[in-house]
């Protein structure tokens, strides 16, 4: 097998986007606490949100009490989508040196209710790299080949949800991975990870990032 790493990044979020998060947080936690016959109900918007919105800090819906129209919380717009934030701009340096180097990049997104994917496509297209996006519509028998015609094509950048290539899928040709976001779950994260640390792989390293906010 060849070298493989493991690279965290750990990044900062933007100071607004961290603001208005801590309030998010703050507000939820307290009423999660404080009013224990909707603290379940309320567990998994918490979560979701809280998960997503560093990633996507506008276009959230607000938590509202169950059955009810009064909101608990209220997430504020604080950026937009074509605004860059610390994890786009490391996404690009990663980019720029491996496609300089000659290598595939591989971009797993794990939230795809939000816009990450089309974020990410738009902004590398626009910088010139060539890139394709494997979405949940193409049936997992037809996937490898999928990827496959792809990068016969001459793509530089595949994005996908890593449940999507958790099993079965070798992906040799991308050597760099990166985890924009990652799950809840570990078992997908260690499978998808090593989709292209493979008995025959030819390349002698394979590097995979993994970026999240302190």
């Amino acid at each position: 097998l060849p070298d493989y790493e493991e690279i965290p990044i750990k990044l900062e979020m933007n100071a607004a986007v961290k603001e208005e998060y801590d309030r998010l947080e703050k507000v939820l936690r307290h009423v999660i606490t404080n009013e224990k016959k909707i603290a379940k109900k309320i567990l998994s918007r918490y979560l979701g949100l809280l998960s997503t919105y560093p990633d996507q800090p506008y276009n959230h819906e607000p938590i509202y009490y169950p059955k009810s129209k009064d909101a608990i919380v209220e997430p504020k717009d604080i950026s937009c989508f074509e605004e860059l934030h610390e994890k786009d701009l490391v996404v690009l340096d990663i980019v720029e040196r491996k496609v300089k180097n000659g290598e595939r990049v591989l971009i797993y997104t794990n939230w795809v209710k939000i816009d990450t994917q089309n974020k990410l496509s738009k902004l590398l297209s626009e910088k010139g790299y060539r890139v394709a996006t494997l979405r949940v519509n193409i049936p997992p028998d037809k996937r490898e080949e999928w990827v496959e015609k792809k990068v016969k094509e001459g793509i530089d950048i595949l994005i996908t949800n890593p449940t999507l290539v958790e099993t079965g899928l070798d992906l040799n040709p991308f050597t760099t991975l990166i985890y924009y976001n990652i799950g809840y779950n570990l078992f997908t994260f260690r499978q998808s990870s090593r989709r292209s640390w493979r008995i025959n792989q030819m390349a002698p390293r394979i590097e995979v990032y993994i970026l999240y906010y302190e």
